[in-house]
C-alpha cells in the first residue's frame, strides 16, 4: 500500500513539474529570440489557472515605468497547451493605448513610442477567460533626442 501511495505521489509530481515546464525557461528563451535586435528590459510570466468555482481566470497586471523619448517593443510567446493566445494590453491609467489583439487579429508584438515618463500598466489575459501560460518581454528599440521627438 505504501509503495502505491509513493508511486502515485511521484507520478503526480512528475506531471505537475512537466506542465509547469511549458511556462518556464524554454518559453522565455523563445520570447527573447523573438524580440529581435532590441535591448532586453524585463520579462513577464503569465500563468492563469481556472479554479473549480470560477468560470473565467481573469488577468494578470504588471506596472512598468516607461521613459519619455523611448520606443519600446512588447512581445509574447504562448505555452504549448494554451487553448487561446495571450492578449497583451498597455494602459495609461484606465485608457487603453495598445494591444496585440486589434481588429479581430492577434499579433505577437507591438511597439510603443513613449512621450511621457510615468508608470503604465501591462495587462495579460486569455480570450474568453481561458486558462494558459505565456511569457512577455519588454525591450528597448530606440531612444530619441528631444529634437528628434519634437519633429515626429
Amino acid at each position: 500500500m505504501k509503495k502505491i501511495l509513493i508511486l502515485s505521489i511521484l507520478f503526480v509530481s512528475f506531471f505537475a513539474v512537466k506542465s509547469s515546464a511549458q511556462c518556464g525557461d524554454n518559453l522565455l528563451k523563445q520570447a527573447l529570440k523573438e524580440m529581435g535586435d532590441t535591448q532586453y528590459m524585463k520579462d513577464f510570466t503569465v500563468d492563469l489557472q481556472q479554479e473549480k468555482k470560477d468560470t473565467k481566470t481573469g488577468y494578470v497586471k504588471y506596472s512598468v515605468i516607461l521613459n519619455s523619448r523611448s520606443q519600446y517593443r512588447f512581445n509574447t510567446v504562448n505555452g504549448l497547451g494554451n487553448p487561446e493566445k495571450v492578449i497583451m494590453q498597455l494602459y495609461d491609467g484606465d485608457k487603453l493605448l495598445y494591444s496585440n489583439f486589434e481588429g479581430g487579429k492577434m499579433y505577437s508584438a507591438f511597439e510603443f513610442l513613449c512621450r511621457k515618463t510615468k508608470v503604465y500598466s501591462l495587462v495579460f489575459s486569455f480570450k474568453g477567460g481561458a486558462e494558459g501560460c505565456a511569457k512577455g518581454v519588454m525591450s528597448l528599440v530606440k531612444q530619441y533626442t528631444a529634437a528628434e521627438i519634437s519633429s515626429m
